[in-house]
């Protein structure tokens, strides 16, 4: 079962980037004198980028609008169910567009595109 907050997904959306992770955030500066100083600190994020392509997955127009109606709430936060994995999730406004989806043809029901969540890695769920 894939669903996010209570909004059934279909089962063949498929997350693109599920191992490319980023469990440890690092910021690097200069000393004075030149020397590298790096800075560690756990929960560096999570991309999660969910994709229906044209090929295999086609959003109805009631699971966009839901979509749509759910980006559109500033700083909210969902439960993502993918499979055996439930993440806390939000959706990524700082790499805009967070939904980028389009018709599967010219005024069609159906769409196609991408759905940008941020996974909250210091808060799980499960």
């Amino acid at each position: 079962m894939k669903k996010l907050g209570e909004l059934l997904l279909p089962d063949s959306l498929q997350w693109i980037d599920r191992y490319a992770v980023s469990p440890v955030a690092q910021t690097v500066v200069q000393t004075l004198a030149g020397t590298p100083v790096a800075f560690h600190r756990q929960g560096g994020g999570t991309p999660i980028t969910l994709t229906a392509s044209k090929e295999t997955t086609w959003l109805s127009h009631t699971t966009t609008e839901a979509l749509l109606e759910m980006a559109a709430q500033a700083g909210a936060i969902y439960p993502l169910v993918w499979e055996e994995v439930t993440l806390n999730v939000g959706f990524r406004h700082h790499q805009p567009p967070a939904l980028d989806l389009t018709p599967v043809w010219p005024h069609h029901t159906q769409f196609v595109g991408t759905i940008r969540l941020t996974g909250i890695v210091s808060n799980p769920v499960s």
